[in-house]
């Protein structure tokens, strides 16, 4: 696999305790949209248990002249030392990895479900789709706790305006009083409500492990075949 030195252009602050990291990209560098990489802190002045290598989906689009990342902030070394990072730090990429990526058939409908930080790829994916395939039918099912926990939820607005095929169903289990959205968690009647023909899409679930294995299961109970199911998870540390 190949590795790479990414040096930092800027960090920034994207929700409640989520930081997007943006790092010059490698002349030659390719990836599909989906996919992730190794991020290994080089020479690290503390570590712990966990090591120094986490595996993160690039969030960035391909066609961006830069690579991005974003993560939940959370009480480990690695992350402490990721957070150190200042403009012009280096920090060791492995990659690109992975096929949770869109399926070939541009004319079969794609239901993506994230539960907060799990946007990242999906993040990748819709702004992709929006430079080479503005036709691909895209329903996102996004779900936080409240609005200022949704990473990307006005950039995701602004894409649905401009992509006649792509739709947004943002649910808040805190919702503000003012809120027009859904409201709890994604359950099978919020999915029934917007995925007209159940049996047509290929469904993709990013989130906690918990997450994850719950709304497989809810989609494997509404009858969705296995094989139409494809899944990324994002443990916490």
């Amino acid at each position: 696999m190949p590795i790479f030195k990414l040096k930092l252009i800027e960090q920034r602050n994207v929700a409640n305790n989520t930081i997007e990291f943006r790092f010059e990209k490698p002349e030659g560098f390719n990836f599909v949209a989906g996919q992730y990489g190794g991020l290994t802190i080089i020479n690290p002045k503390e570590t712990d248990k966990g090591g120094n290598t986490r595996r993160f989906s690039f969030l960035s689009a391909p066609q961006d002249n830069y690579l991005a990342f974003t993560t939940r902030v959370q009480n480990s070394a690695y992350k402490r030392m990721m957070c150190s990072l200042t403009p012009g730090g280096e920090i060791k990429l492995a990659g690109p990895s992975g096929n949770f990526t869109l399926h070939e058939d541009v004319n079969t409908p794609a239901v993506l479900i994230a539960g907060g930080i799990g946007i990242a790829p999906f993040y990748s994916m819709i702004r992709d789709c929006a430079a080479r395939q503005p036709q691909r039918k895209i329903t996102l099912f996004y779900g936080n706790q409240s609005m200022s926990d949704g990473a990307y939820l006005n950039e995701l607005m602004a894409l649905e305006k401009q992509m006649p095929n792509f739709k947004l169903v943002s649910t808040l289990a805190k919702p503000p009083a003012d809120w027009q959205g859904e409201t709890g968690f994604i359950t099978h009647t919020i999915l029934r409500k917007y995925v007209v023909d159940l049996a047509s899409p290929i469904y993709y679930i990013c989130g906690s492990p918990s997450m994850v294995t719950a709304l497989q299961e809810t989609l494997l109970e509404m009858g969705i075949e296995q094989e139409r199911i494809k899944v990324e998870d994002f443990p916490g540390y």
